[in-house]
């Protein structure tokens, strides 16, 4: 009785077929709407799978919550520890793999390709592991350190008043804001093309300011739906929905910007060569 249910929870549902590859460039918004009602229940396993890894981030996070509730109440004023983000970087790296993991089998998805949830998962996790706990690993410096010039500029400015440190605590909080979106990029990138460190970040960076508008709009998205995801029922939707989500609209996103700005230039080239060389051909 629950057999054609529990199949459609695995592969799909069979009665909306995939669409073509040549439609696939006219129809972006259509690609993603077919692949959201195909692989809605594999986005909730994968997003159960993915969310195992950031368990002690989502506690470190309620706890500190509640702490700032307790110190506001008492004091008026409540702030981030350091300790907090001591302890966020070790939470950050644990989720790292799962994160370009989920990364690769969303990218799939969204290009109308398959993946499987578990193997392809697995297998993800296990090229791209050394180069994604690298990438958290600058995640959680950069959160702690953008905290703790924020604070200083904060308190330069309350001693001083001098309006120079109230300019640079909101040019911190731009810089902050180009590299939460720059990782729009790098996680897509690192599973998407063999490229080193250096020219993950940098790539990233590019196609950021270069899409600014659009990349804004869809961080926004990403960033209210994993927020919201985890102020509500215990953050029981975020297990569910929180993450595969806004993920499966950032890599749709980061998939056309991709065609058009690497995709394009690598056929290109390799069409060169062919014409340079048609023996090999």
């Amino acid at each position: 009785m629950f057999g054609g249910f529990f199949n459609r929870m695995y592969y799909g549902d069979p009665r909306k077929p995939d669409l073509k590859k040549e439609d696939l460039k006219g129809n972006r918004f259509k690609l993603f709407t077919t692949v959201l009602s195909v692989r809605f229940w594999q986005l909730i396993q994968l997003n159960l799978l993915n969310s195992i890894f950031w368990i002690p981030a989502v506690l470190l996070l309620h706890a500190q919550a509640i702490m700032l509730v307790q110190e506001n109440a008492q004091e008026g004023l409540a702030v981030f520890d350091i300790t907090f983000f001591i302890l966020l970087i070790p939470c950050l790296l644990l989720a790292g793999p799962a994160t370009a993991a989920a990364s690769y089998v969303i990218r799939n998805w969204a290009r109308d390709e398959h993946a499987w949830v578990w193997s392809d998962f697995k297998d993800a996790w296990k090229e791209n592991w050394k180069q994604s706990l690298v990438i958290m690993l600058l995640n959680g410096i950069a959160i702690m350190l953008f905290n703790v010039n924020i604070r200083f500029y904060d308190g330069q400015y309350i001693i001083s008043g001098n309006f120079l440190f109230v300019y640079l605590k909101y040019l911190m909080y731009v810089i902050m804001l180009i590299y939460a979106m720059m990782n729009i990029f790098m996680f897509p990138m690192l599973v998407t093309y063999r490229l080193k460190l250096k020219d993950i970040l940098r790539n990233s960076f590019i196609l950021t300011m270069v899409k600014l508008p659009f990349t804004f709009i869809v961080f926004v998205f990403a960033a209210a739906w994993v927020i919201l995801s985890l102020m509500y029922l215990a953050s029981l939707p975020f297990f569910v929905v929180g993450l595969s989500i806004p993920a499966l609209v950032v890599l749709s996103y980061v998939n056309w910007i991709f065609d058009k700005y690497i995709n394009s230039r690598i056929s290109e080239g390799t069409e060169a060569e062919a014409a340079e060389d048609p023996a090999e051909t």
